[in-house]
């Protein structure tokens, strides 16, 4: 199969494209013909060689973590899935996954992929995935939202995961406020944010007048110790990225009346089963611009100058 590879670390231009063998799915598994992909932060830091942990270390590596795609074969005892399908999700974040998206085929757990709604498109499909559930983990699981008269805070709305958090939020009925600059805040008024605050102002915290049940640091960019006065009694700060700062904010949450809380996003089933009703009925992730994955490297080259709102789609399928 063809894919876009890594030959080491430090580089956007280290990418390659190259031939290697098609996998095959085992007990359990499928094997999925990949439309398309995104450019996330995952996959810049670990380019880089800035968060290793997040991939397995073998090379050529291919990247890519979200995907959507046609299931082109089965493996033995598969049940759920058949040929055809057309499923999206995405590859787990961690040290033991060595394959990725920006390649033709990727195998995946048959019970860590959603049905792609036939009326959203593939590339529709790749972009929500892990943004969708990564706010939703953090702002529902590790947030603790309650059911009704949530108000959650969110940083980073020009980015993929803050975005669609503003989405996820109001899906689950919180008033929110978002936090960002330029197209961002004007993405998040589309979004739906009840509340927004320009970051570039000196007294941001000032500006946040309300007290909050979540706050979701999408950005990773603030601390708990920050904003604790900010939280309610028993609210949660969430952050995206592990840290020294949030290991210190965390150990001393547990003497204080909020939560200092982090969220590792997992492909879990029920999750991204209710991910693909919310695509169905209308939730829409924001789509900065679609590459071909041979000029994947493009992709991150924005991402690391921060020009973008949304995400950045790789078109796999007819991109080689």
């Amino acid at each position: 199969m063809r894919a876009i590879c890594l030959t080491k670390y430090g580089s956007i231009d280290n990418f390659v494209k190259t031939d290697l063998p098609t996998p095959k799915p085992k007990r359990g598994q499928i094997r999925v013909e990949v439309h398309s992909s995104a450019v996330g932060p995952a996959d810049f830091k670990v380019a880089m060689g800035l968060v290793k942990f997040l991939h397995g270390r073998k090379f050529p590596m291919i990247l890519g973590y979200d995907f959507s795609g046609v299931v082109d074969a089965v493996g033995e005892g598969q049940t759920r899935r058949k040929i055809g399908d057309s499923v999206f999700g995405f590859l787990p974040y961690g040290p033991g996954n060595n394959q990725g998206a920006f390649a033709e085929f990727l195998i995946a757990p048959e019970d860590q992929v959603a049905l792609k709604p036939a009326s959203i498109s593939h590339e529709q499909a790749a972009a929500s995935a892990t943004a969708a559930l990564t706010a939703l983990q953090g702002i529902r699981d590790q947030g603790k939202l309650p059911s009704v008269n949530a108000h959650v805070l969110i940083t980073g709305v020009s980015g993929a995961v803050g975005s669609t958090g503003i989405l996820v939020a109001k899906k689950l009925g919180a008033h929110v406020t978002a936090v960002g600059s330029g197209r961002g805040l004007e993405l998040a008024k589309r979004f739906g944010a009840d509340v927004v605050i320009d970051r570039k102002l000196s007294d941001i915290i000032e500006k946040a007048n309300n007290s909050y049940d979540v706050i979701f640091d999408a950005a990773a960019a603030y601390r708990w110790s920050l904003w604790k006065a900010k939280l309610k009694t028993r609210g949660n700060f969430v952050t995206t990225l592990p840290s020294l700062a949030f290991a210190t904010d965390k150990l001393a949450s547990l003497f204080s009346l909020s939560g200092a809380q982090m969220v590792f996003v997992k492909a879990r089933d029920k999750d991204l089963d209710l991910l693909a009703k919310w695509l169905a009925e209308g939730f829409e992730v924001s789509i900065d611009s679609t590459l071909p994955v041979r000029e994947m490297a493009k992709g991150f080259l924005r991402y690391q100058k921060s020009d973008f709102v949304g995400r950045i789609v790789v078109d796999v399928a007819n991109g080689f």
